[in-house]
This record gives structure tokens, C-alpha cells and sequence, in this order.
């Protein structure tokens, strides 16, 4: 198994003084034809989400809209519409309501052009700022299948290198993935979201966007005031890291006691389904242009399923036989079986043609972290119905007929049916589809301790940060 991932080193000066209580939020819209729920679900609460900011972070806040498309012929309507920062909630309602969504042509869109006009927004210096990208189709040049410009974007905006220039701009990004439609390309938005010290949030509900705006703000606000509070004993303390040669997980442990030794609390927004894949902090640390991007996305595993319900007829494998990027540690998809190859195996939630009674491919202990992973799999239950069935490593044969295959809790299949039921494969392993769907409330947590994902977050943001 691969050891812990570790991130390219840059030059680290003292990181810029910010005033977490001056606050430029803006919203990067898709907004073609497949969005126009989460449009109106914006529309609808933009003035709560606002208030709900205002009050329970003192925040002087701006806000701003970036709507885009597609390239023409895909979509000659508007590749980007820029609305820039205004203080005034009813301006920013105005721009919503012009909003609509229409268009769209082949699969991908104008994703790059979208997060360029963000970064080129008039963002004030000494404020926190962050982005909130609500998208559900890859932008130009990741997928070549069903893009019309496989190239990439036609006006040569490289959505890597944009997402790097924010963050030297110290712009953290929330990608909200429209789930299943963003599923194929999760890792890539995770990947985008991560090198700036933000989040990816699955979303299937867009009533629950005003509480993913909500959340990710007040998370995001809190976690900029933990390294205003901690920045000498961060700084000295990295240094020390460094000197020693430790790495990016020690670094990340000893961040996460300097919180607790100082007694400092965060603000935490619940995201169970939104932790950080390998694949995504592989993807971030190794590619740096969207060409490179392309290559590692194309040569790596991915699910084409929803993160938090998919049903096969057929048992599931991940494939001991997949090809795997360069650079993606082989931690990400466990240690190859010694049975015989399993032909048609498929890979990350599709069917596969596995004999009766062949033992399947496992995935590791159902309590137990992947070895050289610093995020692990969320915990897993306790089946209590599964007779003959395969948890996390624990081989068995599958009889014609046998029970559903899930990780951690059964799902009812019909009868003669072996189903599967996928929480997700970058984070929780334990929920059935429904139960999925219940916890992703994304609910405020005040005062509780620094968690493991937050540190990791922080120690991203003080590594890439310059002046």
C-alpha cells in the first residue's frame, strides 16, 4: 500500500491578515436547462441566507453572481453573465430572478469561464472570501466522451490553473455537486475544492442548498479565525515539522493539538458524504494543468453512480485488474485478490458477471482504515440479516440468490435479485440508501473540537497561502 500522500512544497511566507467578519460571498451558477431548481431554491432564500450570515457571524457582508452556460454552437445565449459585488440583498434577488435556466448543448460546460470571471470579481483585500460553485456537468476538457470541445475551453481558460490563482488570492471553494448527474466527476470537483481549503458537497435536494451556503460560509469564517488565533504556534510549529522531516499527516496531527492545547473550537458544518477521496488529494497534488487533469481523471477508477444509492442485479467488484493514474496511490483501491481475475469485473458501482460461489474482490476490514490514508472511510454498522454476504474484506461465497451486498446495513432486493447498496466510495460505508439521504441534513455544529478533515483543511490553506 502507498504511504501518506504528500503535496508539492512551495514557499511559505506569513500568511495575509484577513477580518473574518468582512465577508465577499459569491455564487457560480450553472445555469443551463437541467438547474432550474436550484436557481429558484436560491431565489427563494437568498435573504435568509444573508440574515441567517449576518446575525450569527457579525459579518459585513457583499455578494455576487456569476451565471454561466456553454460556448457557442452549444449554446449561443451567453457563455458568462458577472454580476459584481453589492451589499444589497435586493440587488442580488433582482439578479436571481433574471435568472433563468435554458440551454446547455453537449455535457460539458463553460465551467472554466465561470470560475475565471469569479476570480477577476473585485474582491476586497483584507476580506474573507468564498465561492460557491453549483454546478452538474464537467467543464470543457476533462471527459473528452460527449464534449464539444475536448480541447478544452475554447477561449484557453484551464480550470486548474484558475483554481491555483485563487488560491494565492486566499479564495476557499465550495463545489456543491447536483448528485447523480456530477457522480462521474466528483473526484475532479473535490479536487478543485481541496486545493483551496474548501469542501464538496453532494447535494440530490435543492432545498437544502440555502443550508449548504449557510453552513460552508459559517465553517468556512471559522476555520479563517482558527488560523488567525494559531498562526505563530502553526508557523513555529510547521517549521519545526519540516526540519524534522515528518510528514503531511504528522503535520496535520500536530496542527489539530495546537487547537486543542489552546482550547479553540470550530464551527462545523455536517457533510457525511462530502470527505475528500484520495483520488481527489491525488488529483490536487499532481495535476497542474487541464491536460495533465485529463490524463489522471481518464486513467483512474470512477463511479458512475449516485454517492448515496445505486442497485445492480449483478454482485459488484471493484477490480483487482484496473488501471490506475499515475500518481494515485494504490491505497485508493486496496491490495489485489488471489483469486483467479473475474472476467467482466466492473469497476466503482457497474455490474459485473461473477460466477456463483466465486469469491469476490474485498476492500479491507470493516472498521479499519486503508493504510496510508489520512481521511478514513466513515464507520461502518453492524449487518444483522446478511447471511453469506461480503463486508470490507471479509471473502464469502455468494450463492444464486443470496441477499443483498451492502457496506455495513442490508437493503431490501427483490426476491432471486443480489443488489447492492453504495453509500458512497469516498467517505461513508455504513447507511443504506434512505438512511443516506436522512443524514445529509448539513446542520450547524457550534463550539466542538477541530476534527481531522477541518486541520486538513487548515494545513492546506497555510501551505498554499502566499502574499
Amino acid at each position: 500500500m502507498a504511504g501518506t500522500i504528500t503535496m508539492e512544497k512551495v514557499d511559505r511566507p506569513e500568511l495575509a491578515k484577513h477580518d473574518s467578519s468582512i465577508l465577499d460571498l459569491v455564487f457560480i451558477m450553472d445555469c443551463t436547462s437541467s438547474m432550474s431548481s436550484y436557481i429558484s431554491s436560491a431565489l427563494d432564500n437568498i435573504r435568509a441566507i444573508v440574515e441567517e450570515i449576518v446575525v450569527s457571524e457579525k459579518s459585513d457582508i457583499r455578494l455576487a453572481l456569476v451565471e454561466y452556460r456553454d460556448h457557442p454552437p452549444q449554446d449561443n445565449t451567453f457563455v458568462t453573465r458577472v454580476h459584481d459585488f453589492t451589499a444589497k440583498v435586493s440587488e442580488m434577488r433582482d439578479w436571481l430572478q433574471q435568472c433563468q435556466a435554458y440551454g446547455g448543448g453537449d455535457l460539458a460546460e463553460a465551467v472554466a469561464d465561470g470560475l475565471h470571471a469569479a476570480l477577476k470579481l473585485s474582491w476586497r483585500a483584507e476580506s474573507t472570501k468564498i465561492c460557491i460553485l453549483i454546478a452538474d456537468a464537467p467543464p470543457h476538457g476533462l471527459d473528452p466522451s460527449g464534449d464539444g470541445f475536448p480541447d478544452g475551453c475554447p477561449n484557453g481558460l484551464d480550470p486548474i490553473q484558475i483554481v491555483r490563482e485563487m488560491v494565492e488570492k486566499h479564495i476557499t471553494l465550495y463545489s456543491v455537486g447536483v448528485e447523480p448527474p456530477i457522480t462521474p466527476y466528483r473526484d475532479f470537483f473535490m479536487s478543485l475544492a481541496y486545493t483551496t481549503g474548501g469542501q464538496y458537497v453532494p447535494m440530490i435536494n435543492a432545498q437544502l442548498l440555502a443550508k449548504v451556503i449557510i453552513g460552508g460560509v459559517r465553517e468556512g469564517i471559522s476555520l479563517e479565525r482558527l488560523m488567525q488565533a494559531a498562526e505563530q504556534d502553526i508557523n513555529r510549529e510547521m517549521q519545526q515539522a519540516e526540519a524534522e522531516g515528518v510528514d503531511d499527516k504528522e503535520k496535520i496531527k500536530r496542527i489539530n493539538t495546537i487547537f486543542t492545547t489552546k482550547n479553540l473550537c470550530s464551527t462545523q458544518m455536517a457533510n457525511p458524504f462530502g470527505t475528500t477521496s484520495c483520488t481527489a488529494k491525488a488529483f490536487s497534488s499532481n495535476c497542474h494543468t487541464m491536460a495533465q487533469m485529463q490524463h489522471a481523471f481518464l486513467s483512474a477508477p470512477r463511479p458512475n453512480q449516485s454517492a448515496f444509492t445505486t442497485t445492480s442485479h449483478s454482485p459488484f467488484s471493484f477490480g483487482s485488474h484496473s488501471t490506475i493514474a499515475p500518481g494515485v496511490p494504490p491505497a485508493l483501491f486496496s491490495t489485489p485478490s488471489t483469486t483467479t481475475p473475474l472476467p467482466n469485473s466492473s469497476i466503482f458501482g457497474m455490474p459485473s458477471s461473477i460466477p456463483p460461489n466465486t469469491t469476490p474482490f474485498s476492500f479491507g476490514a470493516p472498521s479499519t482504515n486503508l493504510p496510508g490514508t489520512i481521511s478514513p472511510f466513515g464507520p461502518s454498522a453492524t449487518p444483522t440479516s446478511m447471511i453469506n454476504s461480503s463486508i470490507f474484506g471479509t471473502s464469502s461465497s455468494i450463492a444464486p440468490n443470496a441477499p443483498s451486498f451492502s457496506f455495513g446495513a442490508p437493503m431490501a432486493a427483490p426476491p432471486g435479485n443480489a443488489s447492492f447498496a453504495f453509500a458512497t466510495p469516498t467517505n461513508a460505508s455504513g447507511t443504506s440508501s434512505s438512511a443516506a439521504q436522512t443524514a445529509m441534513t448539513y446542520d450547524v455544529m457550534e463550539h466542538t473540537a477541530v476534527n481531522e478533515d477541518q486541520a486538513e483543511r487548515i494545513y492546506q490553506k497555510w501551505q498554499n497561502r502566499k502574499k
